[in-house]
């Protein structure tokens, strides 16, 4: 599983993209990529799919949001 989180590097989201790719290392036991990006961007992206975007949604991902998102695609 291939997981890529994509930041705004403008608006600083970096130390976010980090905790979150800590949170996944945790969970699943392997280091998501973390790409700057611009626009106040947070994607989160599984194999290339979108699965969490804060520009589509106007926040954040909730405590552990993308922990479940991802699980239900193991599923």
């Amino acid at each position: 599983m291939d997981i890529k989180i994509l930041y705004c590097d403008t608006w600083n989201y970096q130390p976010r993209a980090r905790s979150l790719r800590f949170d996944l290392s945790e969970e699943f036991g392997y280091w998501a990529k973390i790409v700057p990006g611009d626009r106040g961007a947070f994607e989160v992206y599984v194999d290339d799919a979108k699965i969490f975007s804060k520009l589509d949604l106007d926040r954040f991902p909730n405590d552990r949001e993308v922990i479940r998102l991802i699980r239900k695609i193991e599923k």
